[in-house]
């Protein structure tokens, strides 16, 4: 048993096979895959940046990343010592 890949077109409800001795014999089963072409919806005029305004509030973010930053710094500074000695 072999495998076979062929490329084809579905049209007016049958497969029409880009190459026809690519064509399966009767009786063979076949697996379809097929892409589906997405609908084109008009999305709401939203700003990305205007949404996302305030959902952070109360987070303390701008502390945890100084803290962050900080703490790569001590991180750096000492991987770099052995390379001082």
């Amino acid at each position: 048993m072999e495998l076979q890949v062929a490329h084809a077109l579905y049209r007016n409800g049958r497969l029409i096979f880009a190459d026809p001795q690519l064509r399966p014999e009767d009786g063979t089963k076949v697996l379809v895959t097929y892409l589906v072409q997405p609908r084109i919806q008009a999305a709401p005029e939203i700003d990305p940046i205007q949404a996302l305004r305030g959902r952070g509030k109360g987070e303390k973010l701008v502390e945890k990343l100084l803290q962050s930053r900080q703490e790569d710094r001590e991180r750096d500074e000492q991987n770099l010592s052995y390379l001082r000695a």
